[in-house]
């Protein structure tokens, strides 16, 4: 599991600096476009895997940015990505995840600073026992992550799954 972990951060890392290649570009999908709205659904159940990709939205939010397009980013978090959005994780994901779950809390404090909205799933937070008042700053509680998906598509956001 530790190496699998390990493994993927690291894989992720080396991707990020190839992509960060000054010679790559998205011109031939952006022509035209100067501002972009992106919900991204996050669903994953390993922690790891999604500091990844939590790390990932603020990459896509800097390249948007060196490409000259506004983002308007959103993220949604349904079934068991809840678990790891809370001051309170139950005592076995944080015994098992504590130092991940604390990246998380950074990561998601970054995505905040730059202009990420977020929602919780208030149905996931439910069944896996989270109370939504120990939602991460600022993540806000909704009734339905597939409502918020529903929502934000019929407005005009594209969807981008993270499952």
């Amino acid at each position: 599991m530790l190496i699998g972990s390990v493994l993927s951060l690291l894989s992720f890392h080396s991707l990020s600096a190839q992509a960060g290649d000054a010679n790559l570009n998205n011109q031939a999908a952006l022509k035209g476009i100067s501002e972009i709205y992106t919900l991204y659904d996050v669903r994953k159940a390993n922690p790891n895997v999604m500091l990844s990709y939590l790390k990932g939205i603020e990459s896509n939010y800097n390249n948007l940015l060196k490409e000259k397009v506004k983002p308007h980013l959103r993220i949604i978090f349904i079934s068991s990505a809840v678990q790891f959005i809370t001051t309170e994780p139950a005592d076995n994901i944080e015994m098992e995840y504590g130092d991940t779950l604390k990246g998380i809390a950074d990561q998601i404090a970054r995505l905040k600073d730059i202009g990420v909205k977020m929602e919780a799933c208030s149905t996931a937070t439910a069944y896996f026992n989270v109370d939504n008042e120990t939602l991460l700053p600022g993540i806000v509680p909704v009734r339905s992550g597939f409502l918020s998906v529903m929502g934000w598509q019929a407005q005009g956001y594209s969807l981008v799954p993270v499952y």
